[in-house]
């Protein structure tokens, strides 16, 4: 059984999982930029060889690493959505899914749900709490 805390941290590894993905890409895209330069370079004075596959193998390291973050992000999705799916009420289900899936707030859930922020609290706890108590 896991604490409040501790589910809360459980469910936030998607978003956290997202929220690498876009660095990842940036470094990818400059390593790219990297090696069309290093490239000219080359061309342009014979003896660059050596600079541009290190560029090359950057490039090769950050594509695996941001490969092995997208199946991460998925397998972790999938976990989640499971653990979600299991719980009875619709509503809590929707909470969940829209925060911890859809990156939402609470605000925005509420807006969504036509409800109040506070009643999304409250709904967001008890769905929660009985995850905490499965795991």
């Amino acid at each position: 059984s896991l604490t409040y805390d501790e589910m809360t941290a459980w469910l936030n590894r998607y978003r956290n999982a997202r929220q690498i993905e876009p660095r990842l890409r940036e470094q990818l895209r400059e390593d790219e930029r990297r090696a069309a330069y290093v490239d000219i370079l080359r061309k342009a004075s014979p003896g660059g060889a050596d600079d541009l596959d290190a560029v090359l193998v950057s490039i090769n390291t950050r594509r695996q690493n941001l490969a092995a973050q997208l199946m991460n992000g998925e397998a972790v999705k999938v976990e989640i959505e499971r653990a979600i799916s299991d719980l009875d009420d619709a509503l809590e289900r929707e909470v969940l899914q829209l925060r911890y899936l859809g990156g939402k707030t609470n605000r925005q859930i509420a807006d969504r749900m036509r409800v109040t922020e506070r009643y999304v609290r409250k709904l967001h706890r008890c769905a929660v709490l009985k995850l905490s108590r499965v795991f």
